[in-house]
């Protein structure tokens, strides 16, 4: 899940959305704030979500003039522990932070603890070039195509990048009234889960992952007409009410709330085509390609 929660220059993101982000994302918290004129980037990341929304929300206030970005982790790779914490430099360089929300197809070596994105901004970006990487067209469509179903924010005050922030597949967020741009809604105490079990028809439960139909203890997730045993069950199963496909909460979340099938909307409760969740202001985050 998590929460990914860029704020452009001159603005101050809303408490309430931050501590609704950390409880429905508390496996770890951090920022990062770009001060432009000084050439660095402020990071602080803890495992206390009141400790890291005071210090953003007091350091914000001293310094306005940048991008920032303010991350609530749920855990999926790697540890619960502060090393895992985003938002993480690009390599070794500390004029570049990256943040993100989703999962991605980085496989840690055995006993390697660090969790996907570290993976991502410790050897992948690097990898292809670093921070700079991203000003060219062909690198920014293969990794939003990598990317696809996450979202990725790159802050900089690298000169040599064209853009102070980068934001790979911006339109599966969605902006506040204030300019904010938020990785999907759990920064509403009502979360996804709720909103999406009062609009759409429980058909069962299981208990992990599966694969073709099946859980992992090999048994048949449930379909129309049958339901697992409900005190065996963890994760729902639902019904896309436009297309009748099957899906869980996991897939739904890393699908920001839409059907994989036919791209219902399980927020608006609307069609692709007519979607109205993301509804961006003619402030633009990121560079368009």
């Amino acid at each position: 899940m998590c929460m990914l929660c860029v704020i452009p220059p001159n603005i101050i993101p809303s408490r309430e959305k931050l501590e609704n982000s950390a409880l429905n994302n508390p496996h770890g918290f951090g920022f990062a704030i770009a001060v432009p004129s000084e050439q660095r980037i402020i990071v602080e990341r803890t495992m206390n979500a009141d400790e890291s929304i005071n210090k953003f929300l007091e350091l914000r206030t001293q310094h306005m003039e940048g991008y920032a970005v303010w991350h609530a982790r749920f855990a999926t790779h790697g540890s619960k522990v502060v090393e895992n914490c985003h938002p993480f430099p690009v390599g070794n360089d500390h004029r570049t932070y990256l943040a993100h929300n989703g999962i991605l197809d980085c496989e840690a070596p055995k006993n390697d603890d660090r969790s996907d994105t570290r993976i991502f901004a410790d050897e992948v970006l690097p990898g292809i070039g670093g921070v700079t990487a991203l000003d060219n067209d062909y690198v920014w469509g293969m990794l939003s195509d990598y990317t696809a179903g996450s979202k990725v924010a790159i802050l900089t005050v690298d000169p040599a990048a064209k853009h102070p922030l980068y934001l790979l597949n911006q339109a599966d967020g969605w902006e506040d009234t204030d300019g904010v741009w938020w990785s999907n809604q759990t920064c509403f105490l009502e979360s996804w889960a709720t909103a999406y079990r009062a609009k759409s028809k429980i058909m069962g439960y299981y208990d992990g992952y599966y694969d073709m139909g099946y859980d992992t203890k090999g048994r048949e997730y449930a379909k129309s007409g049958m339901a697992l045993d409900l005190d065996e069950a963890a994760e729902e199963v639902v019904e896309c009410p436009n297309c009748l496909y099957v899906t869980d909460s996991i897939e739904l979340v890393y699908s920001s709330n839409t059907c994989q099938q036919c791209g219902w909307c399980f927020e608006c409760t609307q069609g692709y085509m007519e979607c109205d969740c993301y509804t961006p202001s003619q402030r633009q985050l990121t560079m368009e390609y």
